[in-house]
């Protein structure tokens, strides 16, 4: 699953890059979270059992519109608008610092300790994350004012997930998403009407919106809240940070880049071991423990 995660969440970088340097960033991020949201409420609402589960998870408007907000509406607002103003590179390195925030943010506002190990791995992995990104960041694209949406939405997801997963984990993220991408399109889409209606979308952007909503954000949404709820925030924002790894080996493998050089191999090397740290459990199943007794 943790893989599967990585090459999705790949898919959903590069299509957003690509797709936000003609397209208002805002449309953008609108028009993927309500197509995610049709796509999903679809697959839940086909078994007379999947829609008893969207009326249970929409009886919860207070927690529905928080995490709407928090998860889905201003995650997908603020590294839209980032991208846009500062590029992806830039973006990469803001959002590979989300596992120590759910670290600092799980210790200081949950009472989540994550222990030594997994802390020093986060810690590990942001840092050889963050020296990736800079390697392929433009000093002339800095930009403090353009840096601060996609750190907010850093922090905001971080957030998000440990009350996704005290609030609604008795639930079938399939059930929950279609709920949560429906306040999160209703609060995008006041924010991105002026765009829509001054540079409506291309018909061929519209179609690469379409299949980012529908093909790549549907299964990697639920795949995502799937690891939050099994492993928890920070386990599942560790294994992210392989995601802009892979997006340049997808790369050089397609032929649209050269070879990683030896600098980005010894990142990618040590992002792996902190990833190891944070993902790798440890302790003994409790039949061997018990056995040894």
């Amino acid at each position: 699953m943790p893989v599967v995660l990585v090459l999705l969440l790949a898919g959903t970088w590069l299509l957003s890059g690509a797709l936000v340097t003609g397209t208002e960033p805002l449309t953008v991020a609108v028009g993927r979270t309500a197509v995610c949201c049709v796509v999903l409420t679809v697959v839940a609402a086909a078994t007379p059992d999947g829609r008893a589960d969207l009326r249970r998870a929409a009886a919860r408007p207070g927690t529905v519109w928080l995490l709407g907000l928090l998860g889905f509406a201003g995650y997908a607002a603020g590294t839209l608008l980032s991208i846009a103003r500062i590029g992806t590179s830039l973006a990469n390195l803001v959002v590979a610092l989300l596992p120590c925030a759910a670290v600092a943010v799980g210790a200081l506002f949950f009472g989540e300790r994550s222990g030594p190990r997994k802390a020093a791995g986060a810690v590990l992995a942001c840092v050889a994350a963050v020296g990736y990104a800079a390697l392929g960041a433009d000093a002339d694209d800095l930009d403090v004012v353009g840096l601060l949406p996609v750190a907010a939405a850093t922090v905001a997801f971080a957030v998000y997930g440990f009350l996704y997963r005290r609030r609604l984990s008795g639930q079938s993220p399939l059930a929950v998403l279609p709920v949560l991408l429906a306040a999160a399109t209703c609060l995008l889409l006041p924010m991105a009407l002026p765009a829509l209606i001054a540079h409506p979308p291309t018909l061929a952007a519209a179609g690469g919106i379409v299949v980012l909503g529908g093909v790549v954000y549907a299964p990697a949404y639920v795949v995502q809240h799937r690891l939050i709820l099994r492993r928890g925030p920070v386990f599942t924002a560790a294994v992210q940070l392989a995601v802009p790894f892979t997006v340049r080996l997808g790369d050089w493998a397609l032929g649209t880049a050269p070879a990683p050089s030896a600098a980005e191999l010894l990142l990618l090397a040590v992002c792996c071991g902190g990833i190891a740290l944070v993902t790798v459990r440890t302790e003994r199943p409790v039949e061997a423990a018990a056995a040894d007794r």
